[in-house]
């Protein structure tokens, strides 16, 4: 079967985006671990989902080509099993982080609790961010069959007829956390528009601290929307898979894979430390082969 020209384009792009995932990410982790300034606990969970997009960049997206170029290869059952077990705790642990993020925002301008903003809590909501999808999405992948999805072109149980072990896991890790971070969002701006004398000591203030915490909420938020645009097609999508032509998942996975790329420069253009770690970064390695 001759593959279609477009197809080859589809193939490039997700190239493109692979290589500017991991350029990225890596970028964002080595620019956070290497400088004082950005090596804080507020950055801690940048460095976790950075981690997610290098995963999901090194392993979902070639399987993807190689789905794309080989329309009739059918992977090894271990692989198969692997893709749709791995992929989907991936994608429910991007969402996850959107709620851990937005937590800890919630924490750090709408609390004057200590404990709350300590490295204990922050480590708890880690964890359960990763552990959430790795846990809920395991039985089902144990006791139903994994096929590749004719449309979607990758392993999965989207043709399973096991309706509450999909959902149950869904709403744990895509919807709940969706709905919880929508929730904090709303409720931070409520605190800072009802209380702004309070607020002050965060935001208000024209002090260097004070407009870094808004500069990072506000990228935050912005981290949040692009993950919106990006991820919930595919997700409400794969919901509905019978009634969505191929072509619709296949925009909807370029756009999931997009996101692990515009992260890094969101971080970029929205925060001038990590800017500034990046500059740090390419002129020592420009320094060293030089």
């Amino acid at each position: 079967m001759e593959t279609p020209g477009w197809i080859y384009v589809v193939v490039t792009i997700l190239g493109i985006i692979i290589a500017v995932t991991l350029i990225g990410c890596l970028l964002t982790v080595l620019a956070i671990w290497t400088r004082p300034v950005l090596r804080k606990l507020v950055n801690a969970p940048l460095v976790s989902l950075s981690c997610t997009d290098i995963l999901s960049s090194s392993f979902g997206a070639p399987l993807l080509i190689h789905a794309f170029l080989h329309p009739d290869w059918e992977p090894p059952g271990a692989l198969c099993w692997l893709q749709s077990y791995v992929t989907i705790v991936l994608w429910g642990a991007s969402s996850c982080h959107m709620a851990c993020i937005a937590l800890q925002r919630y924490f750090m301008v709408c609390t004057n609790s200590v404990y709350l903003k300590s490295k204990r809590v922050l480590f708890i909501i880690l964890l359960l961010t990763w552990l959430i999808p790795t846990v809920s999405f395991l039985p089902i992948h144990v006791v139903e069959e994994v096929k590749v999805h004719p449309k979607l072109k990758r392993c999965g149980l989207g043709a399973s007829p096991n309706l509450w072990g999909k959902i149950v896991p869904s709403i744990l890790s895509f919807y709940g956390p969706f709905i919880a971070t929508i929730t904090l969002y709303a409720l931070i701006r409520y605190h800072v528009r009802k209380s702004k004398k309070r607020v002050g000591a965060h935001l208000g203030n024209s002090s260097p601290n004070n407009a870094a915490e808004k500069q990072l909420t506000r990228m935050m938020m912005t981290l949040f929307s692009v993950y919106t645009v990006c991820y919930m097609p595919l997700i409400t999508m794969a919901m509905f898979s019978s009634r969505v032509p191929r072509e619709a998942f296949i925009v909807g996975q370029v756009l999931m894979a997009l996101n692990g790329a515009l992260n890094p420069i969101l971080y970029g253009l929205m925060n001038r430390n990590i800017r500034q770690g990046y500059k740090h970064i390419w002129n020592s390695m420009l320094n060293y082969i030089v």
